[in-house]
């Protein structure tokens, strides 16, 4: 057959839509669509009966349709006998169609219950068929103004249908199928209404007349067809279906489409009118080709949305990091390593040990060499030479009032040991102050290299950093308080006991006195001023000899009790609090909504690769043909296109009624799908012809290479997914 390309290529679209709705891909991202809209009993189920050429839909009084039923419908021209397959009966073929009614009735009552309840879930059928079209169509629980008496449906009911629609058919990317009974004013239409609210320019509606046999008598639908009172994008299509009566007295689809066929050929008002603008074949005429345009049109923005939200999930699950563990051995596990990795980081900091994980730190001096700086300045100033801490403490009159203060009753001659103590006292007394801020700082330096040592490995537990920081400070300030414990303690020996060992102060000692002697047998010397020098040189000498061995013996009790008994007790110090935690398990977890993130991501991501593989599956859809529908069906060129093709239909081979078969109609009408001027490709009107129709007939234009209907025409496609190659 001719239009076998052209419902190949129409089949591997709407797999593709179908199978990426399938993965779950359309709770992300919007896909392309057809959604039947309209109130109750506006005859939709009978509509979608004719374009599927079977009676499968349940029928009832008040709202029968109470979920969505998404109908996927596969043409198999193959297939000797149709059959229907429900998405929650996975490989249960029917082809018996009144169980399929049974099974969309239990499938309903299953979830909106027994009495009539509406609930937005849909019921996914597919039928495979040999006459019916390629098309994935949505049919919506009709807009319902009152509820039914008895029933569960709620005082809102009317909300409630509205809401499901407008969620439905609000999306882009959904063409609305707006049914509308033709013997109600097309003005107060509710889903007519309704689908200019959502469409407000359109362009995305195409609009269905049913019911348009039972008009008052003297009336038509002509204008409303046309477009001359609502005008829409993709126009409008009458059709006539079966009546409750014709269904009653089991009337087949198949009867009722000759019926129909023959009804608008002997109409005084249709059978005037061009033929796409009535009949059912002409509605999936038009369908079709929307669907395939439509479908084209969006799949590329469809795989740039996939690509873009593929790399924001990866984006974000990087910056949640992996999943904790949940069970509690596993995260004491974790806990119990990242301690080993802090006490790990903390010694290496201080020692100056290379660490790979710190190459951005590579240039800062380490912690060991800071605190040894602060070692060097210890009491610095107390030992630059050219310079006597005791010559700017004392003046001489200041020892020689201690001198004399301390004399007592002693031989007149001798330096008193008393004054010797009561102006050394006060020296070593000041060398507390420096020792106690040297501690201090080091303290400080080693909390703040620690603090941010746990921010960064504790960096996803708050709770537990909180927690890890305040133990680690409790660890430090226990060392820091027992070497405060030794620098007082050194002190307290300083001030409480004087004596030294030293060579050089005694030898210094017996120089000072042989000299005073040797002066006194020169000459006269004033005896005050020599006592006085005498006291000044031996409190320098002392106090020299005490800040050298404090110089040295301070920082090792830092270095010891602070700094290395720090590193030493730290890790097991944070194994024992972190046991005697009895929270420590809530602490390391993820906050909930962390995990749910988390897992709606992974879902979506595994969503969204299983799209991608979908779409590249089939390398075809890159250099499909693209042949876009411009949807004018109400300009005059189209209506002059459409008699002349009506014309062209009557002259040709008919069934013996006067009527085209309905394969061979739909046949060509599909043939002319292909063709950039035909029924959906309208052109404008050449005001140098007396017939836009005679242009066409004399210069038809040259359909693309790889055609739909496979033209071995030298010219390329108009386009495909990817661009002009």
């Amino acid at each position: 057959m001719a239009d076998a390309p052209f419902f190949e290529n129409l089949r591997k679209l709407i797999n593709v839509v179908d199978d990426l709705r399938d993965v779950g891909l359309g709770q992300y991202i919007n896909l392309p669509r057809i959604t039947v809209l309209g109130t109750q009993s506006s005859g939709k189920s009978s509509l979608l009966e004719s374009i599927v050429g079977l009676d499968f839909l349940p029928r009832g009084e008040g709202v029968v349709t109470r979920r969505p039923l998404e109908l996927r419908l596969v043409r198999t021209p193959s297939l000797a006998q149709p059959y229907g397959e429900f998405d929650a009966f996975k490989g249960e073929k029917l082809t018996d169609f009144q169980k399929v009614k049974e099974k969309i009735n239990e499938l309903t009552d299953k979830v909106a219950g027994k009495n009539k309840g509406i609930v937005d879930d849909p019921i996914i059928l597919t039928v495979y068929s040999p006459t019916c079209p390629d098309l994935t169509v949505i049919d919506l629980p009709g807009i319902t103004r009152i509820p039914l008496a008895g029933s569960d449906q709620p005082k809102d009911i009317e909300k409630i249908t509205r809401d499901m629609a407008g969620r439905y058919c609000r999306d882009p990317r959904t063409i609305i199928l707006c049914v509308v009974p033709a013997n109600a004013d097309l003005s107060t239409s509710d889903a007519l209404q309704m689908a200019r609210e959502l469409d407000p320019d359109g362009n995305r509606t195409l609009g269905v007349f049913t019911k348009i046999d039972i008009m008052d008598k003297g009336t038509s639908a002509k204008k409303m067809l046309l477009g001359q009172e609502i005008p829409l994008k993709y126009g409008y299509v009458g059709v006539k279906n079966r009546s409750q009566h014709d269904i009653n007295n089991g009337m087949t689809v198949k009867k009722a489409l000759e019926i129909e066929r023959d009804y608008f050929a002997t109409h005084p008002v249709y059978s005037t009118m061009p033929t796409g603008y009535i009949g059912t074949e002409n509605l999936v005429q038009r369908l079709t080709n929307i669907l395939y345009s439509h479908i084209r049109k969006c799949l590329p923005d469809i795989i740039r949305e996939i690509n873009n939200r593929t790399r924001e999930c990866e984006s974000r699950l990087k910056e949640l990091g992996p999943p904790l563990p949940r069970e509690n051995t596993e995260k004491m596990q974790l806990v119990w390593n990242m301690i080993t990795e802090f006490t790990e980081k903390y010694k290496n900091v201080i020692k100056g040990k290379y660490d790979a994980m710190r190459i951005g730190e590579s240039k800062a001096i380490s912690s060991g060499s800071i605190i040894k700086k602060y070692f060097y300045d210890l009491y610095d100033d107390l030992l630059e030479k050219d310079k006597k801490h005791v010559s700017c403490k004392y003046k001489d009159t200041d020892i020689s009032r201690a001198i004399r203060l301390h004399q007592g009753d002693s031989i007149p001659g001798f330096l008193s040991i008393d004054s010797f103590l009561y102006l050394i006292h006060p020296l070593l007394q000041d060398l507390k102050e420096p020792a106690v801020d040297c501690l201090n700082r080091i303290y400080d330096h080693l909390e703040d290299i620690a603090t941010g040592i746990i921010n960064k490995v504790f960096e996803r537990f708050p709770t537990l950093m909180a927690d890890m920081i305040e133990n680690v400070i409790q660890v430090l300030q226990s060392r820091r308080d027992a070497t405060r414990e030794m620098i007082d303690n050194i002190m307290e020996f300083e001030n409480s006991y004087i004596f030294t060992n030293d060579d050089d102060y005694l030898a210094n000692r017996s120089i000072v006195v042989s000299q005073k002697d040797g002066e006194k047998k020169k000459e006269n010397v004033d005896t005050n001023q020599a006592f006085v020098n005498e006291m000044r040189s031996r409190i320098e000498s002392y106090f020299t000899i005490v800040v050298r061995n404090n110089r040295d013996s301070i920082p090792k009790i830092i270095g010891h009790f602070l700094v290395k008994k720090s590193m030493d007790e730290m890790q097991y110090s944070l194994y024992n609090a972190i046991n005697k935690n009895p929270m420590i398990f809530k602490m390391i977890g993820d906050p909930e909504h962390i995990i749910n993130e988390r897992d709606n991501l992974h879902k979506k991501l595994e969503t969204l690769k299983k799209a991608q593989k979908v779409l590249k599956r089939d390398p075809d859809l890159a250099v499909m043909p693209v042949f876009e529908d411009t949807g004018d069906y109400t300009s005059k060129d189209y209506i002059q296109r459409s008699t002349s093709k009506n014309e062209k239909d009557s002259a040709r081979e008919s069934d013996g009624s006067g009527n085209v078969p309905v394969m061979e109609k739909r046949k060509k009408s599909l043939e002319n799908i292909a063709e950039p001027r035909s029924i959906t490709q309208p052109s404008p009107v050449n005001s140098n012809n007396t017939s836009s129709t005679n242009v066409l007939e004399s210069k038809p234009a040259p359909k693309p290479s790889n055609s739909l209907f496979g033209s071995s025409a030298p010219a390329k496609p108009s386009n495909s997914l990817f661009g002009n190659k």
